[in-house]
């Protein structure tokens, strides 16, 4: 397989730059409904925190959608992110990056919060289905 690195600036790569940057907004910002409108149904992920497997579409989405629920004052930052178009088609993508993220985990029966914050390296696939990209795998592991 050939890759074919598209220019910075591209359509292409700032797209999928929104599109990540998206996906980890929505739980700066709570917006969990939309959390499925940036995951394609074909999704399967890997994750930094439990569960340690393999997730599909709706697991993916649910353990999400439970985690940014569950954080209050979540921030993240994402550094040296590379985006590579790996087809000829431009409509398969792999994005590489570091994400920081930090926040407080909220026990409400408690009313108690623990501090965490992670480190972790990202490896995210994105494909175009119909003209919008979709983010169809990630790998997230602890550094």
């Amino acid at each position: 397989m050939s890759i074919y690195k598209s220019d910075k600036g591209s359509d292409d790569n700032k797209a999928i730059e929104d599109l990540i940057h998206r996906a980890f907004y929505i739980g700066k910002n709570k917006e969990l409904s939309s959390i499925r409108e940036v995951h394609h149904s074909m999704l399967t992920k890997f994750s930094d925190t439990p569960p340690h497997h393999m997730m599909d579409y709706e697991e993916a989405c649910l353990h999400e959608e439970m985690f940014f629920a569950n954080i209050s004052d979540y921030d993240y930052s994402i550094e040296d992110l590379r985006i590579t178009l790996l087809d000829e088609s431009s409509s398969v993508a792999l994005a590489t990056f570091i994400l920081e993220y930090k926040g407080i985990v909220v026990d409400d029966y408690s009313f108690t919060g623990q501090t965490i914050k992670g480190r972790v390296r990202c490896t995210i696939i994105c494909k175009k289905f119909d003209g919008r990209w979709y983010i169809v795998h990630e790998h997230l592991s602890s550094i």
